[in-house]
């Protein structure tokens, strides 16, 4: 069995040579550029079978996704990022499920770098992301974000939660470069709600309170975000701020009218001491982990009865 690696890129000069180099172990490589104006093409001269140029100058890589996979003329196709690479213990794992016929579809784990950081909780780990399956077995929706659809009642398998089989994925390099793609992620975000549901569109204090909630307790308590230190506690807020970032400006490009917002200080009132109670419930929780015996015991209790 044959293996195509498609790869998607644009100004990717600093990355690129570093991912297609972790390929190397496949039967095809290709890179599908939108109109990079570095030397991203140059670059991956060296280490791609083809190279072709996507027609539109895409701001996310979801629209390009199958573009690039009908180009891949193999058994089985692997999907990777620009900022991506593949560990040589991965590798052969894949070439073995490849060699073997193991399924259909896969599901990798992803180890994502974060200012230099792995970030093993607030919900960036094990990330599994569907990157390696068969030919003609998957396809991707238009969202920015969205997630891959398998085709033809196929079997989707998880790989093993290790390190040493996960796709290195340089995430964000710097707070600059996590607030740039913030700022666009949310500017397509808000476009596509719009597009697709703008008539129905309500704000309010307490739907961004909502927004907000929801996403800072899963990461930060939940998927124990507080343990990946001061990164931990600045994503947790962040993406957190992103759900509501999204929906105002969702209420910009509506023309921030009044009609869409729908106010009420005893809803508000009554989500805040909503939150205040599940935070309390899980700052007790993070304190009954952090202490032991007798102590552990009344931290307990007071979580129990809501102290």
């Amino acid at each position: 069995m044959s293996i195509s690696v498609v790869v998607i890129a644009k100004n990717s000069q600093e990355t690129i040579a570093r991912s297609l180099k972790s390929v190397q172990f496949a039967d095809e490589v290709i890179l599908v550029d939108i109109k990079s104006t570095d030397e991203t093409t140059k670059i991956a001269q060296k280490y791609c079978s083809k190279i072709y140029d996507y027609m539109e100058d895409s701001r996310f890589v979801e629209p390009v996704r199958d573009f690039a996979l009908a180009k891949a003329n193999k058994d089985w196709i692997l999907v990777l990022d620009a900022d991506e690479e593949i560990p040589e213990s991965l590798a052969k794992r894949l070439l073995e499920i490849a060699e073997k016929d193991l399924g259909d579809v896969y599901y990798l784990p992803r180890k994502n770098i974060v200012s230099g950081a792995w970030m093993k909780h607030t919900g960036w780990w094990p990330d599994h992301q569907l990157r390696f399956f068969k030919n003609g077995a998957v396809s991707w929706p238009m969202k920015i974000h969205s997630h891959p659809i398998i085709k033809n009642n196929f079997q989707p398998n998880f790989l093993e939660s290790k390190e040493e089989l996960a796709i290195l994925h340089h995430n964000y390099s710097s707070t600059k470069d996590y607030l740039s793609r913030f700022d666009r992620y949310t500017d397509i975000e808000a476009e596509q709600r719009v597009e697709k549901n703008g008539n129905d569109f309500i704000i309010s204090s307490s739907v961004l309170l909502k927004a907000f909630s929801d996403d800072f307790l899963r990461r930060f308590f939940a998927r124990d975000g507080h343990k990946d230190g001061a990164r931990g506690f600045y994503l947790s807020i962040m993406q957190a701020a992103y759900q509501m970032t999204v929906q105002m400006k969702i209420f910009d490009q509506l023309g921030n009218k009044e009609s869409f917002e729908k106010n009420s200080q005893k809803t508000l009132i009554k989500d805040l001491r909503h939150f205040q109670k599940e935070l309390n419930y899980w700052v007790s929780d993070l304190e009954i982990k952090e202490k032991k015996g007798f102590s552990r015991l009344v931290a307990a209790i007071k979580r129990k009865i809501g102290l």
